[in-house]
């Protein structure tokens, strides 16, 4: 029986993702292009055919939001995001410039094959890459075949609590007992139980949901904190009128909102003042923002989206029979878990 070593694994994510390798022993993040540790889950089509991934894709979706919503345009979109939330299902993404529709996981292999392809002078041939623990066989079927598409000789699958357990276990060898994965991604959640004796990892049980992240959080955002403050200053009484408007709107305002999220895990307060105007409203000013957001303003909105997550651990808790007494250790995954909210 032949052996396969992999010493690459790939997070392939809702909002971002990211290629790790391991080396003597020790993991490392390893940075795009832009010298980032994620790259975003974007993938667009030019008028010219030519496909665009990662932060260009991503820069070039918000900027073509804005300029539809200025022109008074309905667009045709050529730029998808989020596809992971629809692996293993028939749902395609129509690409006007391209003249064809894209499955998720033809989408996702354009992610792959950009990380694949990322660090110059190395041929990643073979890969662990981690999926939610949540996801059924034909979403996995789905990701093997992004995988292949991409030009990957082998790749393994790994849930992805169970790959934080790993790396964390490489570093902490001596704590025996029950382990719990908390992974708040931007669109999944994932929870693990782990037990450890002698040094020796075994998964108990695993629970997620495949449609809670810090995606539902941005929309709360959006719905609960901007758009009200649009309602309040500006006319938009017909452009809410119009549901392809209004939904790009929505869509604008969400980049906006995750900046601010991610700004308020260090400062109490974090204004939100947009660098150029989002569209024009119902008597032609334009629309931008101009506000403050308090982290008890977030906190009031995130928090029954994270109870959700923690009724998921506490399900996983008590059909094995654990009381949180007999937790060794928590290990929090996925930029969800940095808000203070969650420690």
């Amino acid at each position: 029986m032949s052996i396969q070593k992999i010493n690459f694994g790939i997070d392939l994510g809702t909002t971002n993702s990211a290629l790790a390798q391991s080396s003597k022993g020790k993991i490392m993040i390893l940075k795009n292009e832009y010298q980032k540790d994620t790259t975003p889950s974007c993938v667009g089509y030019s008028k010219k055919g030519s496909v665009r991934v990662g932060d260009s894709a991503l820069n070039g979706l918000r900027r073509d939001l804005r300029q539809s919503l200025v022109r008074k345009e309905n667009p045709s979109s050529n730029t998808f995001i989020e596809f992971k939330r629809t692996m293993g299902t028939d749902k395609t993404y129509k690409s006007n410039y391209a003249n064809r529709s894209f499955s998720s996981e033809e989408l996702s292999a354009e992610i792959l094959r950009k990380i694949r392809t990322s660090q110059s002078g190395i041929n990643i041939e073979a890969a662990v890459i981690t999926v939610p623990a949540k996801f059924r066989q034909n979403q996995l079927n789905a990701t093997q075949k992004a995988a292949e598409l991409a030009g990957f000789r082998y790749a393994e699958l790994l849930q992805e609590p169970i790959a934080a357990s790993f790396a964390y276990g490489l570093e902490n060898k001596n704590l025996d007992g029950f382990w719990v994965v908390y992974d708040f991604g931007g669109g999944t959640f994932d929870a693990a139980l782990m037990r450890v004796e002698n040094g020796i990892m075994m998964v108990v049980d695993t629970e997620g949901d495949n449609h809670l992240g810090g995606k539902n959080i941005d929309y709360e955002i959006v719905d609960k904190i901007l758009w009200p403050y649009i309602q309040d200053e500006y006319e938009i009484n017909d452009l809410e009128k119009d549901l392809v408007k209004k939904t790009l709107l929505r869509d604008s305002l969400k980049s906006i909102a995750e900046e601010a999220k991610i700004q308020l895990t260090a400062n109490p307060i974090q204004e939100i003042m947009t660098d150029e105007p989002i569209c024009l409203d119902d008597a032609g000013d334009e629309i931008e923002v101009d506000m403050e957001m308090s982290l008890q303003d977030f906190n009031n909105i995130a928090s029954p989206i994270y109870q959700r997550s923690i009724e998921i651990v506490k399900d996983l808790l008590q059909r094995n029979n654990i009381s949180g007494n007999n937790i060794q250790t928590i290990i929090l995954v996925g930029g969800g878990t940095y808000p203070s909210i969650v420690k």
